[in-house]
């Protein structure tokens, strides 16, 4: 059931994070992309009853447990250094471009 969620989530939105809200690395992904006006779908997974069977199916589908997990275009990116670090080198709006050019 998680997986088949988590897919249509990130099939169906160009930019998914799943998070947790205390989390402080998730809090920066979630600003950096406020910040440069991109929108974004938050799946919080401690405020969820399924949450813990999300991050399961993540793992297996990611090979990470960890939060952030930031899907764009259907591709997980990685999580918040990944993030920040497609985003310094100038290939996070190219791979949002690419994402939005199939909707």
């Amino acid at each position: 059931v998680e997986r088949k969620l988590i897919n249509e989530l990130i099939n169906k939105h160009c930019v998914v994070i799943f998070s947790k809200s205390h989390c402080i690395y998730c809090r920066k992904v979630k600003k950096l992309f406020d910040e440069n006006n991109i929108n974004f779908t938050t799946i919080e997974l401690d405020k969820r009853e399924d949450g813990s069977n999300m991050q399961d199916v993540l793992h297996e589908i990611t090979g990470s447990r960890t939060v952030p997990r930031v899907f764009i275009n259907s591709e997980c990116i990685g999580g918040a250094s990944d993030t920040e670090k497609l985003y310094q080198e100038n290939k996070l709006f190219e791979k949002i471009k690419l994402c939005s050019s199939r909707l």
